[in-house]
């Protein structure tokens, strides 16, 4: 794995017409990062500087994901539900129930040779489940009736999302899952605080890519697989006076 202040890394995308996937492969190729972003179908526009993309309609096929993470250091997998209206999970579910754990499945099964080690970095929530067990007794309670009562499609994800980081601890691979509370399309600001405690604050998706770049280049990020990212406060790090001035990119 190489430093953060040493050679640049080669990153795989999945996702990268998300609202977080977007901002990591603009993130990435700003910072001199080597990227191949894979699309399910062609991006209106294609990817920033010399980004690579690559197209497929299925990417659970073991023998694209294989191709598509061969030399990678880090994978990003950032994808996301689609609904039958954009980020509306009050309407009808139009992707794979199953869809992060299912990637999950693909991505270790591609990611197990040993000789050539990657990180694995996923996003799965702070809301919807998988952080129940770090967070207080009320707020619990109300995203629990949030979440079976109110939009039960977020129910559904998140027992998804659950699923999936069960296939991440059980894989042996160097993996992380960052867990948002709530995303919102806001600017970068390169201010995030990553705990293993809930705090309930929305977080741009701009700031989760930003945290997964700077995640990806720790070599040594510590044994926190999976962190609740919220905003934070003080001196942005180092990273974000590098990336100022991609700091207006937008999530889709």
């Amino acid at each position: 794995m190489t430093t953060q202040h040493g050679s640049f890394l080669n990153l795989t995308v999945f996702g990268a017409s998300g609202g977080i996937g977007t901002h990591v492969v603009a993130l990435a190729a700003q910072r001199g990062h080597q990227v191949r972003a894979v699309y399910r179908t062609a991006p209106p526009t294609p990817p920033p500087g010399p980004a690579e993309a690559v197209i497929t309609p299925d990417i659970f096929d073991p023998a694209f994901a294989a191709t598509a993470v061969r030399g990678a250091d880090v994978v990003v997998a950032a994808v996301g539900p689609n609904f039958a209206a954009r980020h509306n999970p009050r309407t009808a579910m139009t992707s794979p129930p199953d869809l992060h754990q299912r990637l999950a499945r693909t991505l270790i099964a591609a990611m197990k040779d040993p000789a050539a080690p990657a990180r694995l970095i996923t996003v799965s929530t702070a809301s919807m489940g998988p952080a129940d067990d770090v967070m207080g007794a009320g707020p619990r309670l109300l995203f629990r009736f949030f979440r079976t009562v109110v939009v039960p499609n977020l129910g559904r994800v998140g027992r998804d999302l659950r699923a999936m980081e069960t296939e991440l601890a059980a894989s042996g691979l160097d993996w992380y899952a960052l867990r948002p509370v709530k995303l919102t399309d806001g600017p970068l600001t390169g201010h995030v605080r990553a705990a293993d405690r809930v705090t309930v604050k929305a977080i741009s998706r701009a700031d989760v890519a930003w945290q997964i770049l700077a995640l990806a280049e720790d070599p040594a990020p510590g044994p926190q697989r999976t962190p609740v990212v919220t905003p934070g406060r003080g001196a942005a790090p180092e990273m974000s006076a590098r990336t100022s001035a991609g700091a207006s990119a937008r999530a889709d």
